[in-house]
């Protein structure tokens, strides 16, 4: 087994009943809802949410003495940039191989530039589904002055949120192009209420598993015939 054969054939191992999880990237701006949604389609479909910022904010926290590189990495994410890329695809990687008894994840703002999409896909695989919640800058500025004075931020942060904006914005579109090439983004109009995003991603997963079970089915049969 070669390093780039990736999670495809960590999981090859399985009965071929068993398909492997379900891999579902949610993408957005910030203040898109990507998180929210995340979690509620997590939750309908029994599956596993992975939050890049959440993972590398808990590896920060379970230093008890946290070495530099956390440190560096912590400032980065809340100045909007970039983690750095090589820890990004290894932990991401780590948990999803890690867990594959559950049926699918949902990985929360993953890829962040088109890098790390084309090193996911070599050191890990390819996503079956990419859902791009699309918004306009100002429901996107408006929704993230919002959160920030709700947290009490706003002074503060006012140049990161901007930050934020400027570092999606310059990544999105060829991020976007990559996987309309390759037949997996699905684009969602997310300037709309929450339960209006909702239902239209809900639909999306619920054809994308049928195919997969189609799929599963088919190849099982051939197996057995």
């Amino acid at each position: 087994m070669t390093e780039s054969s990736g999670l495809l054939l960590e999981v090859s191992t399985l009965p071929p009943q068993r398909p492997r999880p379900l891999i579902i990237f949610i993408i957005g701006g910030p203040g898109s809802g990507k998180g929210s949604q995340a979690a509620r389609l997590a939750h309908r479909f029994s599956f596993r949410v992975i939050s890049l910022d959440e993972l590398l904010r808990k590896q920060l926290l379970s230093h008890a003495s946290p070495s530099r590189k956390w440190e560096v990495i912590s400032e980065m994410m809340g100045h909007g940039e970039l983690g750095p890329q090589e820890e990004t695809i290894s932990e991401l990687r780590r948990q999803l191989i890690g867990q594959q008894e559950v049926r699918g994840f949902i990985v929360d703002g993953f890829p962040r530039d088109v890098h790390q999409a084309l090193s996911f896909q070599e050191q890990i695989g390819s996503p079956d589904l990419v859902m791009l919640l699309l918004c306009s800058n100002e429901t996107l500025r408006c929704r993230l002055q919002q959160r920030a004075a709700q947290l009490g931020l706003l002074g503060d942060n006012s140049h990161a949120l901007r930050r934020r904006l400027e570092t999606f914005q310059r990544h999105i579109v060829s991020i976007s192009r990559y996987y309309r090439q390759l037949h997996l983004l699905t684009q969602v109009d997310a300037d709309r209420e929450e339960e209006q995003v909702f239902a239209d991603l809900n639909s999306f997963i619920r054809e994308k598993m049928l195919l997969t079970d189609s799929s599963v089915n088919a190849a099982v049969l051939s197996i057995h015939q």
